[in-house]
This record gives structure tokens, sequence and C-alpha cells, in this order.
């Protein structure tokens, strides 16, 4: 009888072990599922937006425009309204700067013109940090692609995606302080190939509170990792402290 209640204790112990084991097993599967989801979800990087992308009348400088920006001036805005603006910088040399903005991503999409009116470079940023993101298209003279720079190589992540990281584990700073914008920065892996893939995310704007711990403390900024999206670092990045 004790070998039998032995045997049947062990099994019940092995059984246990193995739910266990199995229902461990489930959660990471579906910790890592819901972080592929979300790391490949490109309705948040909002790369189907026309701030992203280069059209046919974009490739030439529009012939209206440049007669205006010829008769009234170096500048020229086109669209300024609550989400988007459009405007046109003429320079001594003959070229020409388009700078459009999505003011909701806030995204602007900087085009350059040869003094030929053809299509010199295109590139987007993110404004509140100043930093290129998605990718840069250079042209030749006569129009056509010499080079084509992806400021997201090596990043799973994108700018958007590390944004909404910060905002899930800050929400309460960001309720506290409410927090309106946001930094973004990240390590470019073309220009220096030996850094990790790391996103800068910062809470930029926020109330009277938080703007006086700005300037004393420094902003509030996250480190996350460009791969996975793990945060790797919470901290504070400039600021002085006061005079006692």
């Amino acid at each position: 009888m004790a070998v039998a209640k032995l045997a049947q204790l062990s099994k019940t112990k092995i059984m246990v072990k193995y739910i266990y084991s199995m229902l461990l097993l489930s959660i990471l599967l579906s910790c890592n599922s819901a972080r592929k989801s979300y790391i490949t979800n490109d309705n948040l990087c909002h790369y189907d937006d026309p701030i992203f992308k280069i059209y046919k009348n974009e490739l030439k400088l529009n012939d209206s425009i440049s007669r205006q920006l010829n008769n009234n001036g170096e500048e020229l805005v086109t669209i300024d309204n609550e989400n988007y603006n459009n405007e046109f910088y003429k320079f001594e040399d003959g070229e020409v700067t388009n700078k459009q903005t999505n003011k909701r991503l806030n995204v602007g999409k900087w085009i350059r013109y040869w003094p030929n009116g053809s299509i010199r470079w295109v590139f987007n940023l993110h404004l509140n940090g100043s930093k290129k993101i998605f990718k840069e298209t250079q042209y030749d003279k006569n129009g056509e692609i010499t080079q084509v720079i992806n400021y997201e190589k090596g990043y799973n992540i994108c700018y958007a995606e590390a944004i909404a990281i910060v905002k899930k584990v800050a929400r309460h700073k960001i309720e506290k302080y409410q927090i309106t914008e946001f930094f973004a920065a990240h390590n470019n892996l073309n220009e220096f190939p030996d850094v990790k893939p790391v996103w800068y995310i910062g809470l930029s704007k926020g109330n009277e509170k938080y703007e006086n711990g700005y300037y004393t403390k420094g902003q509030i900024r996250y480190r996350i990792d460009g791969v996975t999206g793990r945060v790797l670092k919470k901290y504070r990045f400039g600021g002085w402290k006061k005079q006692k």
C-alpha cells in the first residue's frame, strides 16, 4: 500500500509539473506572439500615409509654384491648416525646398529640387527631435535614383511604435504631467554600424509642473530596444539645478 501511495504521489507531482510547464510555455508564446504582432503593426507606423510617399507630380517642381516663387519672393505657403502645412523656399543657387508637414503625426516630408526643377532628394523626419526616419531617396539632375538610405535599417520597431510603448509604460506620468508631445530620435546604423538599434523617446511637452522640472532636472526619456521593443532604461536628459 505504501509503495502504491508513493507511486501515485510521484505521478501527481509529475502531472503538476507538466501542467505548470505547459501553462508557462503557453504564456510565453502568447506574449511573444503579441509582441511580434505589435512590432509589425504598420497601422501604428503610418507608412501608408501620403507624408511617407513620393508621388509622380512631386518628381518635378510645379511650373505654377516656380513662377510664384520667381514673382513673389523666396517663400510661398500653399496650405496651412490644423492638420497639414505645405510651403516652398527658393535659394540663391536656384534650388527649391518643399516642406510638407503632417501636424497630426508630427512628421515632415522635405523635398529638394535642382535648379532645373528635377527632384534632388526627399526624406522624412520626426519634427520633435529633427531626426530623419523611414527612408531618403536621392536623384541625379535627370531624375534618376542614385541612392536610397534606410534610416531604420536593423530596426523592427518604428518611431510610432516606440512612442506607443512609452505611452504604455509611462501612462501615469503622462497623465500626471499632461504630456502632449513626444521627442523621438534613434541610432543611425548607416552612420554607426557598430551601435545597437535603440530609440530615444522623451516626454517633450506637458503642464507647468513638468516644464519647471524639465528645465531643472531635464526631460524624462526612455531607451527602447529597436528590435524587441523592450524598455532598456529610464533617465533624465538635459536641465540644470537651481542655484541655492
